[in-house]
């Protein structure tokens, strides 16, 4: 060992690592760097089968600039935050606009489950502009989504928007904006209130 150590030392063996070196250099600059195809296991030079039809291809990013009517509104910090529970024959929107008006309530959203057995949602027809399209429910059923906001108009006036869905005992859904909605058992709404932004400084 202590022989090879002091031959590898000498002139001749320091001359032959260097040769060496070089060598290893070489190659590995010629060597191609490992694909990301390969890191996973897919052979080199494979290509990525196509995507087939109704499927949406991996790694797809929504466009840029398709929301040229977007306007964004500084709500402020999180205020405060209610739990409205609800019991069997109390009507949610009703409910919920006599809320924010007994505390205030000038800018809000609220998200809420529990279950219905009558109701009367809406489905916008824009294209023949007649009002809203009535889907009523006549059946028990499960509250599944309901989400919203609180805010007033020009006049002081609360408005509660509301659209959620529902699912029947076999497990379809229905739903829309509501108009309408009374609780078979219970419902429980929890309603978040927005702090007004502060003016911008003049």
């Amino acid at each position: 060992m202590t022989r090879t150590f002091h031959s590898l030392m000498s002139p001749a063996g320091r001359a032959a690592l260097g040769r060496l070196a070089a060598t290893l250099a070489f190659v590995c600059v010629l060597a191609p760097a490992a694909s990301p195809e390969a890191a996973q296991g897919t052979p080199a030079g494979a290509q990525q089968a196509p995507t087939p039809d109704g499927y949406v291809p991996r790694g797809t990013k929504p466009g840029k600039g398709l929301a040229p009517g977007m306007k964004v509104t500084d709500l402020g910090k999180g205020g405060r935050t209610f739990r409205i529970n609800l019991t069997k024959g109390d009507e949610v929107m009703s409910a919920l606009t006599e809320f924010a008006e007994k505390y205030h309530i000038k800018n809000a959203h609220f998200t809420g489950l529990g279950a219905l057995n009558q109701g009367l949602f809406g489905w916008a027809d824009p294209e023949r502009g007649l009002g809203q399209k009535k889907i009523e429910l006549n059946q028990e059923a499960e509250v599944v989504s309901l989400v919203g906001s609180i805010e007033t108009d020009a006049q002081g006036r609360t408005n509660v928007h509301a659209h959620g869905s529902v699912a029947y005992s076999d497990g379809s859904i229905h739903g829309g904006h509501w108009w309408e909605a009374r609780v078979s058992i219970i419902a429980e709404i929890f309603v978040t209130e927005e702090e007004p932004a502060p003016e911008p400084a003049k």
